[in-house]
């Protein structure tokens, strides 16, 4: 039907309208109108009929070569080419060569961008098919669609510690920023003219390998796996309440790995919002720096020891404090990562001598570590601020002492440390299991003499008075606890409790 048409189309063209009209009468061409019966008019009619038939066929017949001529590729599906890479199709194009042309353009832009001559890896198949225009993909289209799925291999860098591989760069010039850019994160903040020498204690090589853009990695993304030794990201946002230590024990860390991990926040000085790092810094790096100093340093001090009758003698008192000297220290001070590891004195000038420190202490030997069964003042010489019983709307569990900060915290009476150290509220904290279901707290303390596990006698020092935790100043909050259940200290202090 369609060479029949276009072969009707083209007689128009030439203008043979004798042959048109002679193949129309012998029903060549077959229109889908049907004729009215010519026999039953006149000649005239019939003459009428038959042009304005005539004229409608042909105007149609022309309209429909024109559109098949412009638009058949729209109608009907033509010879085609389909680009497959991977065993996935891309896209269709007419003339296969456009995918050369193509690939050509994009390895000179690509060499251009990296500076390097690349090697393009992916495999590009094209197999005949048929499509419509529609379905055709253009020469820009084509080169936006290999640059999304091209893969290409490169002469890049990559960076070995210790014979270890840890990180692929672009360029030369790219791996070498990357090493003094963490030699000098690791000397920020050093005084630049004292250093003497910078180096690494690892063997840090640059390698020219062959690579695929896909292992390029970013500069700075590879400084920051350099310091930080991963590129594990855990944090915490400080909220309300939160200190360095609660911190550190909620997330199973030493106090000392958090604060390393976060050398630009003050742990005395955290805010709520802060956001803090939980990873614990391990360097793939070791930037070993020599440096010259001149500094003034710190002179220890002699104790000598006075001996009174009226003491225990695991007791004891400062009668003379002691000072440091100091002394003006020239030295080569050699350090990794901040922390030294040797020093060499090249001079040393005194400036004050150092104070000898007196203590006093007993020669008594102290009483039985076990309780007595008698409760003594933990804090004599203190003002009771807040008793025990209903306060503020609610209840308070202990008796406050109030005292000067750093006073000495008496135990009660012997027994074995049980709690020591930091408790939300009630900030340092010592427990003291007497036996017979007694127990007793001292809370709010600034410093803890003891430790969990340690035996202790009654009128031993424990502790000194502070103000941590929840706590309006310096006192001591002293609970007397019966099997569990707070009970009033008043009633048991001074008295014999079993």
């Amino acid at each position: 039907m369609k060479n029949q048409i276009l072969s009707f189309i083209s007689n128009l063209k030439k203008n043979k309208t004798s042959d048109v009209f002679l193949q129309l009468k012998e029903k060549k061409y077959r229109h889908p109108f049907n004729f009215p019966d010519l026999n039953n008019l006149t000649k005239r009619t019939k003459g009428i009929i038959f042009v304005l038939l005539s004229t409608f066929l042909i105007l149609s017949t022309v309209y429909s070569l024109n559109y098949l001529e412009t638009h058949e590729n729209n109608v009907f599906a033509t010879d085609s080419f389909t680009i497959i890479s991977e065993g996935k199709e891309l896209c269709k194009v007419r003339d296969p060569e456009l995918l050369d042309a193509a690939l050509e353009k994009l390895d000179k832009e690509l060499e251009n961008k990296v500076d390097h001559e690349i090697a393009i890896e992916s495999k590009f198949v094209i197999e005949p098919s048929k499509a419509k225009d529609d379905e055709i993909t253009s020469e820009e289209e084509l080169y936006n669609i290999l640059k999304k799925n091209i893969t290409y291999s490169i002469l890049a860098y990559a960076i070995d510690i210790d014979g270890t591989q840890v990180g692929v760069l672009n360029s030369e010039k790219e791996a070498k920023e990357v090493i003094e850019e963490v030699k000098a994160h690791f000397i920020r903040d050093y005084d630049k003219e004292t250093l003497l020498e910078v180096t690494t204690v690892e063997n840090v090589s640059i390698k020219q390998i062959k690579a695929t853009n896909q292992q390029i990695q970013d500069k700075d993304e590879l400084i920051n796996y350099i310091i930080k030794g991963t590129d594990e990201e855990r944090t915490y946002i400080v909220e309300k309440g939160d200190t360095y230590w609660t911190i550190a024990e909620y997330f199973n860390m030493s106090l000392d790995d958090l604060i390393s991990a976060n050398p630009n926040s003050d742990p005395d000085r955290i805010q709520i919002g802060d956001e803090l790092n939980l990873i614990v810094p391990k360097p793939f790096i070791n930037v070993q720096v020599k440096r010259k100093v001149v500094q003034e340093e710190k002179i220890p001090y002699e104790t000598e020891y006075a001996y009174v009758s009226y003491m225990y003698n695991d007791e004891q008192v400062v009668t003379k404090a002691g000072k440091y000297g100091i002394s003006e220290v020239e030295a080569i001070v050699t350090e990794q990562n901040g922390i030294q590891v040797a020093k060499e004195v090249l001079s040393e000038k005194v400036i004050t001598e150092p104070v000898t420190q007196i203590v006093t202490t007993g020669t008594q030997e102290p009483p039985p570590k076990k309780g007595t069964g008698y409760f003594i003042n933990p804090l004599p010489g203190s003002i009771i601020s807040s008793r025990f019983g209903s306060r503020s709307g609610g209840f308070h569990l202990g008796q406050d002492m109030a005292k000067a900060a750093g006073s000495a915290i008496k135990a009660a009476d012997g027994g074995t440390v049980i709690f020591a150290g930091w408790s939300g509220s009630y900030g340092y904290m010592v427990d003291i299991d007497h036996g017979g279901g007694f127990t007793t707290r001292y809370a709010h303390c600034s410093e803890i003499y003891v430790s969990v596990g340690e035996k202790v006698y009654q009128g031993k020092i424990i502790a000194a008075v502070g103000s941590t935790g929840v706590s309006s100043g310096p006192h001591l909050h002293f609970e007397v606890r019966k099997y569990g259940t707070a009970v009033n200290p008043a009633n048991y202090i001074g008295v014999q409790y079993r």
